[in-house]
């Protein structure tokens, strides 16, 4: 998956999620190539955050609005193909999943 924004524009979007354990993860888990190539792990990361917030609204609220921000596919056409636990599971795979995102996401077209 690509970015519809520059890759630092988008990275100050990730910053601004109110919740300090993001801020914290994010340089960790946030991974997008020069060319605006988003690893589908990273995808997950950020649906998860618009998912849950770790328990902050406004945190899942802003992470929701990144997400349509910075993604071309919105967060809820994402929440209605892609299962929360099969994200959480994911999320942080060591195995390269970019295809196999992009065969869910297909599926659905």
């Amino acid at each position: 998956m690509r970015l519809t924004i520059p890759v630092e524009q988008a990275k100050e979007f990730i910053e601004q999620i109110p919740h300090s354990r993001c801020a914290r993860a994010a340089p960790r888990h946030w991974h997008v190539a020069d060319d605006r190539t988003v690893r589908a792990q990273s995808v997950l990361w950020l649906f998860c955050w618009g998912k849950t917030g770790m328990g902050s609204q406004a945190a899942a609220r802003e992470a929701r609005q990144v997400f349509d921000l910075i993604l071309p596919v919105t967060f809820d056409r994402f929440d209605a193909l892609i299962d929360h636990e099969y994200a959480r599971e994911h999320r942080y795979s060591k195995e390269d999943i970019d295809a196999e995102l992009t065969a869910f996401l297909n599926r659905a077209n």
